[in-house]
């Protein structure tokens, strides 16, 4: 251990994470069964019938990658911290020469990475080919942007979790919250536009209304009404991080 300060540990701890990911046959076998089950969907769903919606493929994308991704990254992320702080694990690593801040980081980076390349980019190279073969209006830039919106609605909900992680010692709670949030967005919905504006579902879904979701707005090459979903995203990731590391300083084991 060469680090000082804040960083104290975190290569080792980085290592070890990234190899729990890209060592083993977790990235391919996770990433490649969630990119079949996407594409086959999706495939089904335009090519399986006599619907001409442009937008359905995308919708079908989004929702693989944007609501139904949520289940996944809370399901994995969920014991990162409360299981290694139940099972004495966390204790047993910070006895070693490891700062508490680099502990998170360790756990938010690896898992953001390996999450990212078996929700998003995997399925999202399959998902281009299919659209593009279906005849949807797609850009390149235009989907490779869409798809960043994915990948940050995703590092909310990672983010969220391991701040969880940091406030409750039970899993229930942990799990239960960002689900809970990513699901029942639908009845905020109605609150008013600004509401709608900065809701994290509107990243990747259409409303009910009819309006489109900032992903699919942006795969069409096309300018969404507003970014500032995509802003108050950021800025909640940017908060919980922060959270999960002042909370975790003041852990006591």
């Amino acid at each position: 251990v060469s680090e000082r300060g804040w960083r104290w540990g975190l290569s080792n701890l980085m290592g070890a994470g990234f190899a729990a990911w890209f060592k083993t046959n977790t990235w391919w076998t996770f990433g490649g069964a969630w990119t079949i089950a996407t594409t086959a969907i999706m495939a089904g769903a335009i090519f399986g019938t006599d619907s001409s919606e442009p937008g359905l493929g995308l919708m079908i994308y989004g929702l693989s990658a944007g609501l139904f991704a949520t289940i996944a990254v809370v399901i994995t992320v969920m014991s990162e911290i409360v299981g290694e702080k139940q099972s004495g694990t966390a204790a047993w690593i910070l006895s070693k020469p490891v700062s508490r801040s680099a502990f998170i980081v360790a756990k938010l980076i690896p898992n953001a990475v390996g999450l990212l390349v078996c929700l998003v980019v995997m399925p999202g190279i399959a998902a281009y080919i299919v659209l593009s073969l279906s005849g949807t209006g797609l850009t390149p830039l235009g989907f490779l942007a869409g798809v960043g919106v994915l990948g940050l609605h995703l590092l909310f909900y990672l983010t969220m979790t391991v701040m969880l992680g940091t406030l409750f010692d039970k899993r229930g709670a942990v799990i239960a919250i960002p689900l809970a949030i990513a699901f029942g967005q639908q009845l905020l919905l109605g609150l008013g536009p600004i509401v709608r504006q900065i809701l994290p579902y509107i990243l990747v879904m259409p409303t009910p209304d009819g309006d489109p979701s900032v992903f699919g707005t942006l795969a069409m090459g096309q300018q969404p009404d507003s970014f500032l979903a995509v802003f108050f995203v950021a800025f909640c990731i940017v908060v919980f991080v922060a959270a999960s590391i002042w909370r975790f300083e003041r852990e006591e084991f």
